[in-house]
């Protein structure tokens, strides 16, 4: 009897053991970590670059005609392009100068315009408030502003061609090679008759 009961007892922790080592299997297998739950690594975006474009200022070797188109656009801009901002900045005070004295000679030219036009006016109620002057002078006046009045125009169209030339030809410069091998001198000679001369040599290495 005592054999049975003992067993029994050995059966019974023959089936703990067996559940307890079911239940820690259990657990295990919970704590696997499920693959569809893993933060999944994202690419980061490759930036597309820029398409050329026409206003393109940070540039090492400005384009010639680039240059000239920006100044032809907007005078002084093809100096910006070309990083000197020096001439830039005289391009902007001739523009001013040239600008002001147009105006100003436009409308001493209009002012004394009208004044010669009532001098000349048979309407006798036409007031006449420049005593002092003459027709004659009022024309002189007249004709001289008007003189002044196309030399200011004729400076704004040359120093606006100057302003184009410039940017473009600055641009030619700043791509010229300035390398040491290319050497240029001149020196004075003597030749077969004794005669002094004048030798000019142009070496590239």
């Amino acid at each position: 009897m005592r054999g049975s009961i003992q067993s029994v007892s050995a059966y019974k922790r023959l089936i703990v053991m067996i559940m307890l080592s079911g239940l820690f299997t259990v657990q295990a297998f919970s704590q696997v970590p499920d693959s569809t739950r893993l933060p999944q690594k994202t690419e980061a975006p490759i930036l597309q670059p820029f398409p050329d474009s026409m206003f393109t200022f940070n540039v090492t070797k400005p384009i010639p005609k680039r240059a000239g188109l920006y100044s032809a656009c907007l005078p002084g801009l093809g100096q910006l392009y070309n990083k000197q901002y020096w001439k830039a900045g005289l391009v902007y005070v001739g523009a001013a100068v040239v600008t002001g004295f147009t105006v100003k000679n436009y409308q001493d030219y209009n002012k004394y315009r009208k004044i010669y036009i009532g001098m000349i006016d048979s309407n006798p109620e036409t007031p006449n408030t420049y005593n002092n002057y003459t027709v004659d002078d009022v024309k002189f006046l007249r004709d001289g502003f008007r003189k002044y009045l196309e030399y200011s125009i004729l400076s704004a169209g040359l120093g606006y061609m100057i302003n184009i030339l410039d940017a473009f030809i600055s641009a030619h410069l700043t791509c010229f090679d300035m390398n040491k091998d290319i050497s240029f001198h001149t020196m004075p000679v003597l030749n077969n008759n004794n005669q002094l001369g004048l030798q000019i040599s142009f070496c590239i290495k």
